[in-house]
């Protein structure tokens, strides 16, 4: 018999600061601005793009600075979910070979990469890039958060383009939800680098002149950094400890298109798959849907492609009323890996404040798309009982979760 999954506790680290508070306050800005990137220089004529939504806190791109500054962001925003979620730091109401952790990122130490392309030989024979070498491995982002979640249980670190917390997520759901795990920790770790902000700005796929999904003026990308972390319990075990739920997770799909590397299939076919699975293929889940937190990037094929995919899921529903949707990258950035974490929390919190973020530069719609509703201009109170949170990434990876508010968690 599967067991109900319900969320517990949230806590972020976003470009807007500590907590979850300071990232809604940000996302229910009608605009949003970011200065240059200082992190590294962008001055070579490379750069479409110069700016960037990142995290004051992490630190300059030497060796081992940036990894540092990680690590103890994760360690914040942890001991921020227990305080969230009202978890003890010492609790043996469960068996720590009962927690599990799931990590999404698309990171890897880029550090020793880089030094090794700029200097070979030598670096390879310093005494530091062991060292430098295993800040962000997997081993140790997994060892550093089950030590501290006091988890014992299954341990994922999983990379699946920008797509990899919202599968971590569901991941953790299906633990839960197969008697796997009683609880987890689950999330995503995303900050970007010299590396990738180079190479995105290579494929042009980032914005000359800021992120604006779904705008007819749309022209890519712009990075972010977040470390976003949910707790998750079976609802025994939550009611047990006195917990009060934020949500419920209503759904969870994942897939591949096995289309192409970097570019959506134009049919929209496997994102409205996800989205149809992730809700059971329900009608009652559907009829109940309000609100959509898209992928939405910025740029030109991903945004179509996802509109025509859920334009087709919408099509579907035996209801009327309008299903807000909008893409949060414009307020944040693209956070890679961390991404679907970071969009996930922004989703609770809207439920929360009965509340649709706006998708922050889109002015101007595309014509074709007029039916839907694309929600600009400020965030819109809204009526919020079940949404879903979008992650469609490079490699064909696309994953979807259902989150359904209070009064059916309750």
């Amino acid at each position: 018999m599967n067991r109900e999954v319900v969320v517990t506790g949230m806590s972020i680290w976003s470009p807007y600061g500590r907590g979850a508070q300071p990232f809604w306050e940000g996302l229910k800005r009608p605009q949003a601005e970011w200065p240059q990137v200082s992190r590294f220089s962008v001055e070579h004529k490379v750069f479409r793009s110069r700016t960037a939504a990142s995290i004051a806190e992490i630190q300059p791109e030497s060796i081992g600075d940036a990894e540092e500054s990680i690590h103890e962001i994760v360690r914040w925003v942890l001991g921020d979910l227990r305080s969230n979620a009202g978890l003890p730091e010492s609790t043996d109401d469960v068996s720590p070979y009962d927690v599990a952790v799931c990590v999404g990122s698309s990171q890897s130490t880029t550090g020793l990469f880089r030094e090794h392309l700029r200097s070979p030989y030598t670096y390879l024979n310093s005494p530091g890039h062991e060292d430098a070498r295993n800040w962000l491995s997997s081993g140790s982002v997994l060892t550093q958060i089950a030590h501290q979640a006091g988890a014992r249980g299954p341990a994922l670190m999983i990379s699946t383009a920008c797509a990899s917390s919202t599968s971590s997520i569901g991941s953790a759901y299906n633990m839960i939800r197969t008697g796997r795990a009683r609880r987890a920790f689950a999330g995503g770790i995303g900050y970007f680098t010299e590396i990738t902000f180079s190479g995105f700005n290579i494929l042009r796929l980032t914005s000359a002149n800021g992120c604006r999904p779904f705008d007819v003026k749309r022209d890519g990308i712009m990075f972010g950094d977040s470390v976003a972390f949910v707790l998750l319990e079976d609802r025994e075990t939550a009611e047990k400890r006195g917990a009060q739920p934020l949500a419920r997770i209503a759904g969870y799909a994942s897939g591949n298109e096995a289309y192409h590397a970097t570019s959506p299939a134009p049919d929209g076919g496997a994102a409205f798959r996800v989205m149809w699975n992730a809700l059971g293929q329900s009608q009652d889940l559907l009829a109940r849907l309000d609100y959509i937190n898209a992928h939405g990037t910025g740029t030109l094929v991903n945004d179509k492609t996802e509109l025509i995919a859920i334009r087709r899921l919408l099509q579907m529903r035996n209801n009327d009323a309008p299903v807000a949707i909008s893409s949060t990258k414009g307020h944040h950035g693209h956070a890679l890996g961390a991404a679907g974490a970071m969009e996930f929390v922004a989703t609770l919190l809207a439920m929360r404040n009965q509340m649709a973020p706006c998708t922050a530069g889109l002015s101007e719609p595309e014509p074709e798309f007029s039916d839907l509703d694309l929600v600009a201009g400020g965030a819109q109170p809204r009526r919020i009982r079940l949404a879903l949170s979008n992650s469609f990434a490079f490699g064909g990876n696309v994953a979807a979760i259902a989150v359904e508010g209070l009064e059916r968690a309750a």
